[in-house]
């Protein structure tokens, strides 16, 4: 895990969720996963830290990353085939909004109806309707076999994902489920393709901030994600 600054009680952002992703994933129960260091965090927090043989002060300062990192490493990747990159469905759940009753698709104002974190198939293939409601609990599920099943095989094929870090790998999943799966390779990413081709990781914020559909009314919040991505694909540890 790596941060920009120490986190506590009070502390707010993508980087704490980030920290709330780990907790949970080591069972610890940081509470709801928003963002937001409270209670049940620093709980946590010192919980681990307690475990660790760390002074328990419900802070993540360097000795609690480090901490984090050496007990986690195995535990970056997800879904049933243990492939699907963790640190960018934490960085797609903090861009993308969950709705657990099915809705129209902003652009045809109808079909296809999405529900959950943009979700627009059923288990089992079939389409959703209106009166449709799911729980988080499944929406995230959906969210993964999403990932898992329509994504991650096409991002399987870019040459030298295998050797990318978990970070690495999930900010391009970022990146794809909001622009496409088969993106490498295609017309109008010819940049992202020749910077993931050639491995020029000196351009990759610059390549991915190409797409922001320029003068559009979602340029900015687009334009986050990427910086978002790119920093998330930049971060010099192994751990997101």
């Amino acid at each position: 895990m790596t941060i920009s600054q120490t986190l506590k009680k009070g502390s707010k952002g993508l980087e704490v969720k980030q920290l709330q992703e780990i907790l949970t994933q080591l069972k610890l129960d940081p509470g709801r996963i928003d963002g937001t260091f409270g209670d049940k965090t620093e709980i946590a927090v010192k919980k681990f830290q307690g475990q660790q043989g760390l002074e328990a002060d419900g802070i993540v300062g360097l000795k609690t990353q480090i901490a984090l990192n050496q007990l986690i490493q195995s535990n970056l990747y997800g879904g049933k085939n243990g492939k699907l990159p963790l640190p960018g469905v934490a960085l797609i759940k903090d861009f993308e909004g969950c709705k657990l009753q099915a809705y129209p698709d902003p652009r045809t104002k109808g079909k296809p109806y999405t529900i959950g974190w943009g979700c627009t198939r059923k288990k089992d293939g079939s389409e959703w309707k209106l009166e449709d409601k799911i729980t988080q609990q499944e929406a995230d599920e959906l969210l993964i076999l999403q990932l898992e099943s329509d994504y991650l095989p096409p991002l399987e094929k870019i040459p030298g994902w295998d050797d990318l870090t978990a970070a690495q790998q999930g900010a391009l999943l970022s990146f794809a489920y909001n622009l496409g799966a088969n993106f490498y390779g295609a017309k109008n990413f010819e940049t992202i393709t020749r910077v993931l081709k050639n491995q020029a990781w000196d351009e990759i914020e610059t390549a991915l901030v190409l797409y922001i559909n320029p003068g559009s009314p979602v340029e900015k919040g687009l334009k986050r994600r990427r910086l978002a991505e790119a920093k998330l694909f930049l971060q010099s540890g192994t751990v997101a």
